[in-house]
């Protein structure tokens, strides 16, 4: 049992497991043989054949050892005429070569019949019987009925020559041709290679008994062709052959020592010529003409420059060898054992290159060396892992022993590059010493220059005075994407080691960030409010000298903020609800304001606003309108709705005053102007106000004189059934005509007139205006359809709206459901109690109301149900981006919803583009009006373009524009 549980142990021990598989893979390997493993031998052997068996010759291509190449080239055809010769030719070849006293001669020429020629068979046959040592090439034949066969030459030729000889090659699994048989034959081995015959005719070859691989059995096998006695003659013979051209050999160009007691092979080697053949040494790809094989290969039998390959099988004890050694020493994770392993793997490579060199004698090494490989990768895996977690326990106890301490610890090497962080260091340079080992501070995401700055010089001072380092006070590391604001204490020490020599640095950075935090409190509150958490007037003064000093920064404006009516909060709802107000306030007003404005707390429900950088005082301006607009936003106090409204004063820096405390009086000056003209309003300092501007002043001028000089004009919008595509009703725009002829628009002038007191006059003429023509339209006998106007704020604020509406009904005699009045949905909130009343009157008169600029204020929805609302318009904003806003159309879809669970219909203006409409027309919006339909047009334009059709005609249908 004991026995039995080791050996378990041992095939699942992590070290042994990899030779196991090894093993595996290498028995795989060499029972599937697969080409690719085969290929890759062939691929050693040819490198380790020409380091190890290559030997140059000692005479060059001279050496009587070699044999010499007589080439029927392309010089020879162009000299003796085209392929194929009279054998009269070849005769007066092999008596030239038998005349320059060669030693034999292998006619690789396949004369397989007798030419039509008889004199010139004889004197070929004749020829070859006078040399005596004339081998001629018997080839393998495919025969018809299955089989193969030999080609010879015919009987009275191959009766003449001294030996018949094969010229069959073997083809190996990479397609070159490398190796040949010294004995095959149809049925039998009969006859020798072409190489080996040459040499037994030549010099008379010792016997075949030890050389070549043989076949397990050689004998007689009718209908097959038959091989022995393998051997690789390429490339160990990388020598070229000597060749000689049978032009100039027939021409008396050579001369005859040249030939002499040489062997040599005749053959062609002309462009075009068959049986070339790929081999290891064709150049650039070039296959190598047969005869060039045999010359080479003769030169490998006769200097002993072959190899005989072994059985596969002899491979397989070396692995199992090699393999139970690695088995029993179990290399582990030392140094040692990594070379003992490279050692093994390298062995069937060294081993065959050693039986190659000393025996010339191949093994296949390829089968064994691929499974050696994978056993070492999966060696090499598991001893990387296994020291991976032995670095791990290491670190691991290493960061227990430092978990503890609450300062950020962080070693440096010599050249101060991080060896090490614990995990407050970590946390603190917001990344893990695995991204950073080896960097320097630059490598931490979370030091950013300034600190870096400062700890590098600390670091380096360590090191080089190799002693400890401190820095007086604390650094500051900034808030950022990793984490808020911090404030550290850096200290460092030298590493020694041996000689005293500082072999790194150690940095420990401590955290005082509450300490430093509570200090900084103190001071903060010295120079801000403490409701509010804004500077106070010291901070504000400071602020504001400092902006006075940067003259070239742009202008500097002072604004003093002043709630309107705040009293009535503290005295209704108590001082707590009060602060929550100013508290609201203070966070809004810094949400208007730039980055680099300063908005403070003056006093009570005061607020200043320094700002800086502004173009001129119509930017200071906007800026102001943006504060207003904040203010008057809704702030919820037990559950009710308020709005608030302030008063502004503006002083403008150089232009007023330089001195801060002056400017300072200069705009509370001019925001008591704003108040006593009933709060909610702009002014600047002295002449220069918003309302008092000269541009203002000539707009206002240019209104009041409109008025009478009829210079106002109402161009109507068309509105459409989304349903039907039938008109359905217009709005009224309005606009001004300039003295100097330019058409204003109304969000370039409306803010004037009501500023000015104009709007209600202005409101009064566009009523009586749209009535009158709604009454003309019905007297040219066309189909009128309703008209939409636009009411003020200003407008409402009194009962006498309704008055002025049934006084134009009545003069213009028009039937009420012909005249719809729109009022924002900031209007409708300004006074729930009165706009309710106001809107039940004039409903009361048959007159339609609609709510404009729906979704755009900051209203409880609960005056829906309050007022008797019709219509409720969706504003432009949501329909611009309504198709790739997702926001936006999620706000129209729920505003038709909404609308239609009330009862009312829904009109979105704004409309541009076929998509929107689409769009709409899916949420089932009612009437849609825009730029995609028409353009708001003059009162005679709408009815020369025939928007509205005679009352008895049909009705005009939708219409898109382009322009």
């Amino acid at each position: 049992m004991n026995r039995r549980r080791q050996l378990v142990r041992s095939l699942v021990d992590v070290y042994r497991l990899p030779w196991l598989l090894a093993l595996c893979v290498a028995l795989a390997l060499w029972l599937a043989a697969p080409l690719s493993v085969a290929r890759l031998d062939l691929l050693l052997y040819d490198l380790f054949s020409v380091e190890l068996l290559f030997e140059p010759p000692a005479g060059g291509g001279g050496d009587t050892r070699l044999p010499v190449v007589v080439a029927i080239d392309d010089a020879s055809l162009h000299a003796l005429g085209p392929w194929p010769w009279p054998r009269s030719r070849h005769a007066e070849l092999l008596d030239r070569l038998s005349r320059a006293g060669v030693a034999g001669i292998g006619y690789s020429v396949l004369f397989a019949e007798a030419s039509d020629d008889a004199a010139g068979d004889a004197a070929l046959v004749d020829a070859v019987r006078r040399a005596a040592n004339v081998v001629l090439p018997v080839a393998p034949l495919a025969l018809d009925g299955g089989g193969v066969g030999a080609l010879e030459p015919w009987p009275e030729l191959a009766a003449a020559a001294a030996r018949l000889a094969h010229v069959d090659v073997e083809i190996d699994a990479d397609g070159l041709s490398r190796r040949l048989f010294l004995e095959a034959g149809a049925g039998s081995t009969q006859w020798p290679a072409l190489s080996w015959a040459l040499i037994d005719v030549s010099r008379k070859s010792r016997p075949l008994a030890g050389l070549g691989g043989r076949r397990s059995d050689p004998g007689p096998a009718a209908g097959l062709w038959v091989r022995d006695h393998e051997v690789l003659v390429l490339p160990a013979e990388s020598w070229p052959p000597a060749q000689i051209s049978a032009a100039d050999l027939l021409a008396g160009r050579v001369a005859p020592h040249l030939l002499r007691g040489r062997s040599v092979l005749v053959g062609a080697t002309y462009t075009g010529a068959g049986g070339t053949l790929n081999t290891p040494l064709s150049a650039l790809a070039a296959p190598m003409p047969a005869v060039e094989f045999h010359a080479r290969a003769y030169a490998a039998l006769r200097n002993d420059r072959y190899a005989t390959q072994l059985s596969p099988i002899w491979s397989l004890p070396a692995t199992c060898a090699v393999l139970a050694l690695l088995w029993w020493r179990r290399p582990h994770a030392r140094v040692r054992d990594l070379f003992a392993v490279l050692l093994a793997v390298a062995l069937p490579l060294l081993l065959s290159a050693a039986l190659l060199a000393g025996l010339r004698v191949w093994l296949a090494p390829a089968a064994v060396t691929l499974g050696l490989a994978v056993g070492a990768l999966l060696w090499g895996t598991v001893r990387t892992l296994d020291l991976a977690q032995r670095l791990r326990r290491a670190n691991a106890r290493a960061h227990a022993t430092l978990h503890a301490i609450s300062d950020a610890v962080l070693q440096f090497d010599r050249n101060l590059n991080i060896h090490y962080l614990n995990g407050k260091a970590e946390a603190l340079c917001a990344c893990r010493l695995e991204q950073v080992r080896g960097g320097g501070l630059d490598s931490l995401p979370a030091i950013e220059h300034a600190l870096r700055e400062t700890l590098q010089s600390l670091l380096q001072r360590c090191r080089d005075q190799a002693c400890e380092q401190t820095v007086s006070g604390h650094v500051q590391m900034p808030a950022g994407r990793y984490g808020p604001a911090r404030a550290l204490r850096p200290g460092a020490s030298p590493l020694f080691g041996r000689g005293g020599r500082v072999e790194g640095v150690v940095l420990v950075l401590s955290d005082v960030s509450d300490t430093v935090a509570a200090a900084d409190k103190l001071a903060h509150q010295a120079t801000h409010d403490a409701l509010t958490g804004l500077p106070n007037r010291v901070l504000l003064r400071d602020r504001l000298r400092q902006a006075l000093a940067q003259r070239e920064a742009g202008m500097v404006a002072v604004l003093f903020v002043d709630l309107d009516r705040f009293k009535r909060i503290n005295d209704s709802l108590g001082h707590q609800q009060g602060d929550k107000v100013l508290t609201t306030l203070a966070s809004r007003l810094r949400t208007v304001c730039r980055v680099g404005d300063t908005v403070a707390r003056w006093g009570g429900d005061e607020f200043m606003i320094i700002l800086q950088g502004l173009a001129d005082r119509d930017a200071v301006a906007r800026v102001a309108a943006k504060v207003m607009q904040a203010v008057g936003q809704v702030i919820t106090l037990d559950d009710v709705d308020f709005r608030f409204s302030c008063s502004i004063g503006i002083a403008i820096a150089h232009e007023d005053s330089d001195d801060a405390d002056v400017l300072f009086a200069m705009a509370d000056t001019a925001m008591y102007r704003s108040k006593s003209q009933s709060g909610a309003a702009i002014h600047f300092y002295a002449h220069d106000m918003s309302a008092g501007t000269r541009d203002w002043i000539e707009l206002e001028a240019d209104l009041r004189n409109g008025l009478d000089d009829d210079r106002f004009e109402v161009h109507y919008q068309p509105q459409y059934e989304l349903a039907t595509g039938r008109l359905a009703a217009f709005e009224a725009l309005l606009r001004f005509r300039r003295h100097d002829g330019l058409l204003l628009l109304p969000g370039d002038f409306i803010a004037v007139a009501e500023e000015s007191g104009l709007i209600e006059s202005i409101g009064d003429w566009v009523l009586q205006e749209v009535t009158l023509q709604i009454a003309d339209w019905s007297r040219q006998g066309l189909a009128a359809v309703p008209v939409a106007v636009n009411v003020s704020a200003r407008q409402c604020l009194g009962r006498s709206l309704a008055r002025r509406v049934e006084q134009a009904l009545r003069q213009s005699r028009i039937a009420p459901s012909l005249l719809r009045l729109e009022l924002t949905e900031s209007t409708a909130m300004g006074d729930v109690d009165h706009v309710a009343a106001l809107l039940a009157d004039i409903r009361a008169l048959g007159v339609h109301l609609s709510v404009d600029d729906f979704g755009t204020g900051y209203s409880s929805l609960s005056y829906l149900k309050r007022f008797p609302i019709d219509e409720l318009k969706v504003d432009r904003s949501f329909v611009r981006d309504l198709v790739t806003d997702p926001d936006d159309a999620a706000i129209v879809r729920a505003t038709i919803a909404l609308a239609h669970g009330l009862g009312m219909r829904v009109v979105a203006e704004g409309v541009e583009t076929v998509e929107q409409l689409n769009l709409l027309a899916s949420h089932q919006c009612d009437l849609v009006q825009g730029y995609l339909f028409s353009k708001p047009l003059p009162a005679e334009t709408v009815v020369a373009e025939g928007l509205l059709a005679p009352a008895e005609a049909p009705v005009r249908n939708l219409r898109l524009i382009r322009s």
